[in-house]
């Protein structure tokens, strides 16, 4: 490969490994056929099923569709084939960066589970009343079935009033209720609840992009003025007894470039802004935990301009990609001094 020449994936399916080809498949959108590809290389035990790589991309692809249930009945499957402890629902490597009173069984830890409609009312409040004392609130709404709009509006006050009160708050299964938010929005786009709680969710995960996608497709659908984009100064924990707790600090700016939800085309604004942040460090760390899914297109043209960076001598570091954009990622012609940081996997 020259440095001139155009990185580019394989077209062929039939070309590729196993786990480049589900990648493949979950590139193009197609999730629920790469889960059933994934699904019958473990039913068959091929021997590429023989290593946990294919079993992980089935955990992340599940975990990202919100489907607990296949997840929590792959797990036993997996330990008893590794002989190790399964990948959890909710990701070890992340909870472990949480502060502990937002981890599981902390004190703001607060799960939403089953169908968010106005039965929830009392549950949110709760979570109201207990956030008062905390200074970081996890929403962990990842096992979240279906939603109304009802429910989606106490949800929406809610998640308005914690950062109001000096809350920092962390959302897991944020991807997941954005499928459902705009599952529900394309059934009746003209219910503004809906709309209203997905921007709610781009703002606080500082999804700017996203954002002002949606308000676009919100304003055509609704025939209104677009919302504009307002960014929420999310408070951070205090980290001595002698900061006090109504006087949070506030983050920084990122050190990392995070690259989010679903890249889509050769245009997409976040590549755009990727080669701006890049252009100003060389240092260039990519954080894409939060990047679900990327097309063809916006490989290919995201390949190219990493390695324009690394041919300019500048340190790129890719951070813990899901282990389907990992394995797409491994398609593209990245230049090898380009490092790779994946998240930690068992076995």
């Amino acid at each position: 490969m020259t440095r001139t020449s155009v990185a580019s994936a394989h077209l062929l399916s039939n070309a590729l490994p196993p786990s480049q080809e589900a990648a493949v498949l979950y590139a193009i959108g197609r999730e629920a056929d790469a889960a059933q590809f994934l699904r019958s290389m473990l039913d068959a035990d091929e021997a590429d099923a023989s290593s946990p790589e294919l079993w992980c991309m089935l955990f992340d692809l599940l975990r990202g569709r919100g489907e607990w249930r296949q997840f929590e009945m792959l797990a036993p499957r997996f330990e008893g084939k590794f002989g190790v402890p399964a990948p959890k629902w909710l990701n070890d490597e992340e909870m472990a960066r949480l502060p502990a009173e937002a981890r599981p069984g902390g004190p703001g830890y607060f799960e939403l589970a089953g169908t968010l409609d106005a039965s929830c009312a009392p549950e949110l409040q709760r979570v109201r009343a207990a956030a008062r004392g905390v200074a970081w609130a996890h929403l962990d709404v990842s096992r979240l079935g279906a939603l109304d709009a009802a429910g989606c509006e106490k949800l929406l006050q809610l998640v308005q009033f914690l950062p109001n009160n000096g809350s920092a708050v962390v959302l897991t299964g944020a991807e997941h209720l954005v499928d459902l938010l705009r599952a529900a929005a394309a059934n009746k786009p003209r219910t503004q609840v809906y709309w209203s709680l997905l921007f709610e969710i781009y703002r606080l995960r500082g999804q700017q992009r996203d954002f002002e996608r949606a308000a676009l497709e919100f304003a055509l659908a609704a025939s209104v003025t677009p919302p504009v984009w307002q960014p929420i100064m999310m408070p951070v924990a205090p980290t001595s007894p002698q900061e006090k707790r109504d006087e949070p600090r506030y983050q920084p700016g990122p050190e990392a470039f995070n690259l989010t939800g679903v890249l889509r085309g050769s245009a997409d604004p976040q590549l755009a802004e990727l080669q701006a942040f890049g252009s100003e460090r060389q240092y260039v760390n990519i954080n894409l935990t939060q990047l679900r899914r990327m097309d063809f297109s916006a490989g290919t043209a995201a390949a190219n301009l990493l390695n324009a960076m690394a041919w300019s001598d500048k340190t790129v570091r890719l951070i813990r990609p899901n282990s389907l954009v990992a394995a797409f990622l491994s398609t593209l012609s990245l230049d090898p001094g380009i490092e790779l940081v994946l998240v930690r996997r068992p076995g």
